[in-house]
């Protein structure tokens, strides 16, 4: 185990990964809650280390999204115009309701998470994931099957919610305006919202736990090690950012799933050397146990993306976490990896020790 840690001292990365962007990336939007409006020391740790996450993913992804500013598209063909309204909608953070966003627009490179905290059971930490996509169709003119097709593609083609980077995250597809004059469309949703939220019912009793309690299971001071017995409020955030931005719940994602459990991205094949049992049973995340390096110090640690952390631990990014977002479509600033071979003589080294498996009872799981 020694020589792959002196192996992951020497790597070295083409540059840091905690400079700054110019563009938004991901955007946390608060309306849907109070708890990081709060000014106790509590609620402004807790506030700073989730911001502090996803600035750090904010370095590492080069996002390259268009913008979005036709919630309304319209396709003509001859007499027939048809007209397709887009719809988004999320999870209310601290409700669990689903609310719908009217008139979507987004500007180019920007994600927004709508961010929150509420009880969640058993042993989940944190969730999070994309938002749900939708849309209406209309037609206006003469209507007749021929045009009609033509008008419902020109309009899907003028869609700009694919946005261009990034994971396809849903697919609309079918045909509307009925029989015999069924015609056919199919959109893709690329990366535009997402929800998260974390666990303030600590004490598993059904209700929302007050700042003395939350303090003394979260450890929300990203600045310092974690206190023994807490759980990293930090890593949590890193985790479920990346879920919403696609990280086991997007279609590309499943659609390089294979067998259950076997990856077949390349990027992260390269960098791990196999991507056969790299995927979780559950299929949103990497195998549990997983080794990989720090992108701030090239010493090895487990993942961010499998699916559980230890308490009293922090984890950050790992090259193998931005090898999984390069599969996802999303540009990264990262350039140098170790050799796939060493990597997946680590991985199974430590999968082996059973000191980097995760099976503590007081082990609490992060999940989506």
């Amino acid at each position: 185990m020694m020589a792959h840690l002196r192996l992951a001292a020497a790597l070295t990365l083409a540059l840091s990964i905690f400079g700054s962007h110019a563009d938004a990336g991901v955007v946390l939007d608060y309306s849907d809650t109070t708890f990081f409006d709060g000014s106790s020391t509590v609620r402004v740790k807790a506030k700073a280390a989730l911001e502090a996450a996803v600035a750090d993913i904010n370095a590492v992804i080069d996002f390259n999204l268009g913008a979005i500013t036709n919630d309304v598209v319209t396709g003509t063909s001859g007499s027939t115009t048809a007209t397709i309204d887009f719809r988004y909608g999320y999870r209310n953070p601290t409700t669990n309701a689903t609310v719908e966003v009217p008139n979507t627009t987004m500007p180019a490179n920007e994600f927004r998470i709508f961010v929150g905290m509420r009880p969640l059971s058993g042993s989940t930490l944190g969730q999070g994931g994309p938002g749900s996509v939708g849309a209406g169709f209309g037609a206006s003119g003469f209507f007749n099957p021929g045009e009609a097709q033509a008008a419902v593609t020109a309009a899907a083609a003028a869609s700009e919610h694919r946005r261009g980077d990034g994971p396809v995250m849903a697919t609309l597809s079918g045909t509307v305006f009925g029989s015999p004059n069924d015609s056919a469309y199919s959109i893709e949703f690329g990366p535009t919202i997402g929800n998260l939220w974390f666990d303030d019912d600590v004490d598993n009793l059904g209700g929302s736990d007050g700042d003395a309690a939350l303090d003394s299971f979260w450890h929300f001071d990203h600045t310092t090690a974690v206190d023994a017995g807490k759980n990293d409020f930090y890593s949590v955030a890193l985790h479920e950012t990346l879920h919403a931005l696609g990280v086991g719940g997007s279609e590309t994602w499943d659609s390089l799933v294979t067998n259950g459990t076997d990856w077949t991205g390349a990027e992260a094949i390269a960098e791990i050397g196999s991507g056969i049992g790299l995927i979780d049973a559950g299929g949103a995340h990497i195998t549990d146990g997983t080794m990989s390096f720090r992108l701030s110090d090239g010493m090895a640690q487990e993942v961010v993306m499998d699916p559980s952390i230890f308490t009293g631990t922090r984890k950050s990014l790992t090259t193998l976490d931005a090898a999984f977002l390069r599969d996802l479509n999303y540009t990264t600033q990262i350039t140098a990896v170790p050799e796939p071979s060493s990597l997946l003589a680590m991985t199974l080294a430590g999968a082996g020790t059973g000191l980097l498996r995760r099976r503590k009872p007081s082990h609490r799981k992060t999940r989506c």
